[in-house]
């Protein structure tokens, strides 16, 4: 293990790995362009911080073919939300602050809403460390969305939308429970896809909320790891709660930075590894990916 300095502050040291790993080692010279095939996928949650496109952005088109096939859906939650905001108790059903009242006005006009690509209405933590980042041909970003279902970072369009799993809607009800049954048939197509890729791996960054939203577990053919950040200080492990947003951010940029293939759950420890050294520890648990950040 390489020495590493003394551990500043816990949030001072996460903004310090931070800032190492956002320089992560690029590929090896030999490393080759992966064969062509459907790409890793990366499951992000969404962020309840956003930022609102341009005024002059067109809106959510759901007329326009998605590859969730959630568009019958999601019309069906965007009137829902319109009519919780009209309601007597919208700002607690939307989880609105009480200093930001515009955005129950907003969310009355959620159709008109202007729309921009996912990472750049996502902010906060997670989102931060993809600034200028996306997927490209090798991987494939999805957000877990309680409005929209499951958006696609690289082709679909969102509003700075107001609305969380825990949300109640005018005759909906929860949004995480009403979106279950409906996303559960787009959990094999995505499965059957990574299972041909030359990556067969799907990086689970979400939530607790939104994992029960849309299970996604391992099959025969695809492994899918969820990424835990745990902190070891003095032999002893804790597990990173807010700041797992941060790390679970600067991986996703890791990877869609460095192109290559990678196998099996095995061969992305030992790429990782080599890219977070003296940083980071990665280590397999079961299903778990680990990010292990030591403190001395």
């Amino acid at each position: 293990m390489l020495a590493r300095p003394p551990a500043p502050a816990p949030l001072d040291h996460a903004r310090q790995v931070t800032s190492h790993l956002s320089s992560a080692r690029p590929p090896r010279p030999g490393v080759t362009t992966p064969p062509e095939g459907p790409p890793l996928l990366i499951l992000l949650p969404p962020s309840e911080t956003k930022t609102r496109p341009e005024a002059s952005a067109p809106p959510l088109d759901l007329g326009r073919p998605g590859r969730t096939g959630l568009g019958p859906a999601r019309e069906t939650m965007l009137r829902a939300a319109a009519a919780t905001a009209r309601g007597r108790e919208a700002q607690s059903n939307l989880g609105v602050p009480a200093g930001a009242p515009e955005l129950v006005e907003r969310m009355r006009g959620i159709h008109e809403e202007p729309a921009a690509p996912p990472l750049q209405v996502y902010s906060g933590v997670l989102y931060d460390q993809l600034e200028g980042a996306g997927p490209g041909p090798d991987r494939q970003v999805l957000v877990q969305s309680a409005l929209l279902g499951l958006v696609d970072a690289g082709s679909d369009r969102i509003p700075a939308y107001r609305l969380s799993a825990g949300s109640t809607l005018h005759r909906l009800g929860k949004a995480a429970s009403w979106w279950r049954p409906h996303l559960r048939p787009v959990v094999p197509r995505l499965l059957e896809e990574v299972a041909a890729s030359p990556s067969p791996l799907v990086l689970d960054c979400r939530s607790g909320a939104y994992r029960t939203m849309m299970p996604v577990r391992s099959t025969d053919a695809v492994r899918v790891l969820e990424v835990a950040p745990v902190q070891e200080k003095a032999g002893r492990r804790s597990v990173i709660s807010h700041d797992a947003k941060r790390y679970r951010g600067v991986l996703t940029r890791v990877l869609l930075e460095d192109p290559r293939a990678i196998p099996d759950a095995e061969a992305l420890v030992a790429f990782l590894a080599e890219t977070f050294a003296g940083r980071l520890d990665v280590e397999l648990d079961g299903d778990r990916l680990v990010l292990v950040d030591r403190v001395d």
